[in-house]
């Protein structure tokens, strides 16, 4: 396993990868007086999910900008994997996407992208790393969560004015989830 920092000169070694999930599980957000925190409840049976690429996930910009780096995951020659950070403004190192071909999950790809990211977080002199998913997204949450992030806000507009989520009965839009996991020493 080689996680590879990409260049421009190397964004054509990027390909599709196959992205579906098996969600068995839906997420449930609950608020309280510490804080937010999901729980999942078993859906009547399982479905797949597809989730596009982020829209704010352009990999050119990524492999351009001194504040943003693009990572690869290697095996061999070929990429099954990628993800993409930048330094905001406010401070944090903003995961923007991150992926793994169906293929190759629950090898380590993700866990070892997300530890390339915080390396430059801490280069870059951030707090600590953010992600966002989407509600609809439970096997991400999970493994942000098994990744040491702690769910700390959520947008339900977000996301409730594209055409996709107009098409859903209210109750059924996605809300954005926000996660964060501070740098240690």
């Amino acid at each position: 396993m080689l996680i590879r920092r990409l260049g421009p000169d190397e964004l054509g070694l990027l390909c599709p990868l196959a992205d579906a999930s098996l969600a068995g599980e839906e997420a449930l957000l609950r608020i309280g007086r510490t804080g937010m925190t999901l729980g999942y409840a078993p859906l009547p049976r399982a479905e797949w999910r597809v989730f596009p690429p982020s829209p704010t996930f352009a990999p050119a910009a990524f492999a351009i900008n001194e504040r943003s780096a693009l990572f690869a995951a290697m095996d061999g020659e070929n990429v099954v994997g990628v993800c993409g950070v930048r330094g905001t403004p406010e401070g944090w190192a903003e995961v923007a996407d991150i992926r793994v071909d169906a293929s190759c999950r629950r090898q380590g790809y993700g866990r070892t992208m997300l530890e390339s990211c915080e390396a430059c977080a801490r280069q870059w002199g951030m707090a600590g790393l953010r992600a966002a998913c989407t509600d609809t997204n439970p096997v991400m949450c999970q493994f942000l969560e098994h990744c040491g992030f702690i769910l700390r806000g959520m947008d339900s507009m977000a996301l409730a004015y594209t055409e996709a989520e107009r098409e859903k009965p209210l109750a059924r839009r996605a809300a954005l989830l926000f996660f964060y996991r501070t740098l240690k020493g």
